[in-house]
């Protein structure tokens, strides 16, 4: 009788995700994105238990994501960051959304996506953790082969090359564009049988490396993406002037973009990511390309990071105040100085950390096995410089 019990209990816990939210209000939400966008997609029947990974370069990936396999529905991991806002919790909660910690091994999010790979159900990812700031892949947490080989799903992967070009991190308004998007089976649960971990973690790379939305619109100058501030966002993103090399010093207005300090002016074309006059750059691409080698160089150097910040820390999801003082970071260590009391001071060595979360132009975070750590600098547009510092020395050195 107990047994029976639990296991009505057990069902009841384990419902699917919202059929009110997919098939009633999803057709609603489906003829909004079909104004916004043309959609190109590849028809694969998702046969479950999958498990189905995509890259997450979008603040409405969590819509366009879903559709391009719609109507098949699958229970979707979400980084616990949303769950700090009551009311988007409150949904998350009801489209049986699974939280999991960023970057951090979460028993209680491996466990429930156990659970329901168990039941035969479909389990939609985001292995990188957060959005891309420049539409190009970001560092993968290690452990998913492992997930992987355990429970033995099929593995799918979703390309949706255009995603970033509709609403980039920097600039979360909805554009209109165009997405291009496949699916392909990644890994067939009867290959788990025989494949090893390292062939797993490698197909599993080399399909994210085919995602780079700016690349592949320089490919297809066909394709058209419009929006009336194309340029908003950029500059809390933009790290220093290619032509006098003052730092942070852009501001942005509709299409344009204008170094405050010297007057060196970008203007976009009103359809495209390319600029007006290519002599200096040719697009965003470009331009973002010869930013991040020119701080890569910085860091080659020894560049050391110093800023005044306040610091926090996560308990669960709620924000507890640490002390305020500076954070330093150079090649080997991010460190958090408490000047009123030294014994409060905290050092973190780059290998603890698969990589920091940032809200471009206020604060970035640190995760480390224990704890999540989050840093506000006093100039939040040097956020910025700590996320790459750590994204560059993953990349270099694959600390």
């Amino acid at each position: 009788m107990n047994s029976n019990t639990n296991k009505n209990n057990k069902k009841k816990r384990m419902r699917k995700p919202s059929f009110f939210i997919y098939y009633i209000l999803g057709p609603i939400v489906i003829l909004w994105l079909k104004t916004m966008l043309k959609f190109r997609r590849n028809k694969l029947k998702i046969k479950g238990p999958s498990l189905i990974i995509a890259p997450h370069r979008s603040y409405y990936d969590f819509l366009t994501i879903p559709y391009l396999i719609y109507p098949t529905r699958s229970h979707i991991v979400a980084t616990t960051y949303w769950y700090r806002n009551k009311f988007l919790k409150f949904l998350l909660d009801i489209t049986e959304t699974i939280p999991k910690d960023q970057y951090r091994n979460d028993v209680r999010s491996i466990l429930k996506i156990a659970s329901y790979l168990k039941a035969g159900r479909n389990v939609m990812m985001f292995p990188e953790g957060q959005l891309s700031t420049y539409g190009t892949p970001l560092a993968l947490p290690k452990g998913l082969d492992k997930l992987i080989l355990k429970y033995k799903p099929n593995v799918y992967f979703i390309n949706p090359n255009g995603t970033y070009l509709f609403s980039p991190k920097w600039n979360n308004t909805p554009g209109k564009g165009r997405i291009d998007a496949t699916l392909e089976l990644l890994i067939a649960k009867e290959e788990l049988e025989t494949i090893t971990n390292e062939e797993i973690v490698n197909r599993i790379s080399n399909a994210f490396k085919k995602n780079d939305d700016l690349l592949y619109m320089r490919e297809h100058p066909e394709y058209k993406y419009l929006r009336k501030n194309k340029a908003k966002g950029l500059e809390i993103v933009l790290m220093k002037c290619p032509e006098c090399g003052a730092i942070m010093p852009f501001k942005t207005d509709k299409l344009n973009l204008t170094c405050e300090s010297c007057g060196f002016s970008l203007d976009f074309e009103k359809d495209s990511y390319k600029f007006t006059d290519t002599s200096k750059f040719l697009d965003l691409k470009d331009l973002f390309d010869y930013d991040l080698n020119e701080y890569h160089k910085e860091i080659d150097n020894g560049l050391v990071l110093e800023d005044e910040a306040t610091f926090s820390y996560f308990e669960n999801i709620t924000e507890m105040p640490l002390f305020s003082g500076k954070v330093r970071m150079d090649n080997e260590k991010i460190a958090f100085i408490c000047e009123e009391d030294e014994s409060k001071n905290i050092e973190i060595p780059h290998e603890r950390v698969i990589n920091y979360t940032i809200a471009l132009g206020k604060s970035f975070e640190v995760p480390i096995p224990e704890k999540t750590f989050k840093i506000y600098p006093k100039d939040g547009k040097h956020a910025i410089f700590y996320w790459n510092y750590i994204a560059y020395l993953k990349e270099k050195n694959r600390i």
